[in-house]
């Protein structure tokens, strides 16, 4: 059973999409259009999403550290479900259950929005009183700011 929906960020792409999952699908394209992330280690040792494949974004600059992802849901061409099991600043200590989903919905034959959506449950009552008042609306723009980032390599190339 999934955790409860806690944000939602969505943009309408000029780019198909089939462009757009050549992009998404593609694990080794992460840091040409998530902002933050410098590298991407395939630990399944596969560059492309399926169910159960892992692999660790680490950011380099900033507040440096990295995450492990694990696809959990894949619909080739619509969408794809990634959870957090593991990561370096205590994020999977504070929220549990925690997977966003992303999801392609197009708009005629060039137009595609790019959806994503968290569900997570935040663990303790600080941690959902930091939710409510912060963490959902950064976390929100900062899947927005990746989206925007998809979008400027979608339209560019």
């Amino acid at each position: 059973m999934r955790a409860r929906l806690q944000w939602k960020a969505s943009l309408r792409i000029r780019a198909s999409r089939h462009r757009l999952w050549a992009i998404v699908d593609d694990i080794s394209m992460i840091p040409k259009y998530h902002a933050e992330v410098g590298k991407v280690d395939l630990l399944s040792g596969q560059g492309t999403r399926a169910i159960g494949v892992k692999y660790r974004c680490t950011i380099l600059e900033g507040r440096k550290g990295s995450c492990v992802e694990e696809v959990v849901d894949y619909v080739p061409g619509e969408r794809f479900a990634t959870a957090f099991p593991e990561d370096s600043w205590g994020i999977s200590r504070m929220l549990r259950d925690f997977v966003v989903e992303t999801v392609l919905v197009p708009h005629g034959e060039f137009e595609t929005d790019v959806v994503l959506e968290a569900y997570y449950e935040p663990i303790g009552w600080k941690m959902r009183v930091l939710n409510s008042l912060l963490l959902r609306r950064l976390m929100a723009r900062r899947a927005l700011q990746t989206i925007e980032g998809a979008k400027r390599l979608a339209e560019t190339t």
